[in-house]
Formats: structure tokens, sequence, C-alpha cells
């Protein structure tokens, strides 16, 4: 009979714990980045009525957005993020205090092709076309949150 070392038994130990650990987290609902602004309505953490807070608020998501169509407006220190095809649908990002406006103050620049921003999810009530919907605001409060890609 072969004896098994403390060291690989402390080896196949953490092999199991790291293992574990991916499947869990590739396992979350909908993962932590969504592509698009139409991607969060998609998310089953996101996806509800009106007047119920969903499980994905409170929590810090990933958004990644095509520039184009003239999809964004801006107003003061918030981002109007709408979905290229369908401007039914906005997504509102608000930077903190601690993000300078010249982060994203070009955001509009035809030389910019897309962006990044990491946020805290909060969800509102928004009524279009007489229908109610749950819609989302990401709440950024570090620079390091927010990428502009011009490629």
């Amino acid at each position: 009979m072969k004896l098994i070392s403390y060291r690989q038994i402390i080896n196949n130990i953490l092999f199991c714990f790291c293992m574990i650990t991916c499947i869990g987290f590739a396992c979350t609902p909908g993962g932590s980045v969504v592509k698009g602004v139409k991607g969060i309505l998609k998310r089953p953490d996101c996806k509800g009525p009106c007047h119920r807070q969903m499980p994905c608020e409170g929590k810090m998501m990933t958004l990644e957005i095509q520039l184009g169509n003239n999809n964004i407006m801006t107003a003061g220190n918030t981002v109007f993020a709408r979905d290229p095809d369908d401007y039914d649908y906005t997504i509102k990002i608000e930077f903190g205090e601690s993000v300078p406006l010249e982060l994203y103050g070009d955001i509009k620049n035809p030389a910019n092709k897309r962006f990044v921003v990491s946020g805290i999810v909060e969800g509102y009530d928004q009524y279009v076309h007489e229908a109610c919907t749950r819609s989302y605001v990401l709440k950024v409060n570090d620079p390091k949150h927010f990428k502009v890609y011009n490629k």
C-alpha cells in the first residue's frame, strides 16, 4: 500500500477548493459583465416587474457599451446610454465627486467607439409608453471604473 504525503493531501484539498470556487463564480446568475444596454434586462437577476427590488441591485456590475447612432446623452455628472436599436430603454451612469469630469466629458466624441464602466446597481421604476419597466442606474465612485476606447 502506498502512503500519501501531507503535501499531496494539502494539494488535493487546495485543488478541490479552487475548482469549487471557480465553478461557483461561473454559475453566478449572469456573471458580473454585461454587454450592451439590453444585457441588463436579459439578466435573470435584474429581469422583473416594477415596484420590486431585484437581486442584482446593490451589487457591483460591469457594463460594456458600443457607441454609435447617437446613443449617448450627458447632463451634469450623468451619462445616459441608450440602446442604439431601441431608444425606449436607457441606462443611467452617475459619477461621484471623486470621478473627474475630464474622464467622461468627451464621451460623445466620434472617435470613441465603446466604453466599459463598473458601478453599484440601483433600480427605479420608469414609465415608457404608459407601461412601467424596471430601469437601472450604475453609480461610479472610482475613476478606475470607467474607460473609453477608440477602437
